[in-house]
């Protein structure tokens, strides 16, 4: 496995940060680069727990998940960061991450309630 380098992810995230540049106002922008890289961190701890797991519990899938819902975050199935990432050239790809979004916080309502309720990638008054 290759090791990134700091530069390497400094231009990974401005690249991502530019696709909503132009399209987003300036005074939202924050808010959908932050929420895509939470949903890229849930994923990405998910992705560690679960090979975690699945090392413990020789592969017993129940077991993983079962390990999996008492973690910090739940990531219910197809809101992975690369589930939403699969489908980033569908026309109604601010839909597909509202309702990820909307899936994220009902499984983890305790801790993110009403936190993307400002938040709509399909929302029209926020584009330019």
């Amino acid at each position: 496995m290759n090791k990134v380098i700091q530069d390497e992810i400094n231009t990974i995230l401005w690249n991502a940060c530019d696709t909503f540049r132009g399209v987003v106002d300036a005074g939202e922008y924050k808010n959908y680069v932050l929420t895509m890289l939470f949903i890229k961190y849930i994923s990405d701890t998910y992705d560690e727990k679960y090979d975690e797991y699945k090392k413990q519990f020789a592969g017993n899938e129940l077991k993983i998940k079962n390990a999996l819902e008492k973690e910090k975050f739940i990531l219910p199935k197809g809101c992975h960061f690369k589930d939403i990432y699969k489908q980033k050239e569908e026309k109604n790809i601010g839909e597909i991450i509202d309702i990820a979004l909307n899936k994220i916080e009902i499984a983890n309502k305790e801790k993110l309630e009403n936190v993307f309720r400002n938040i709509s990638f399909s929302d029209p008054p926020l584009r330019k």
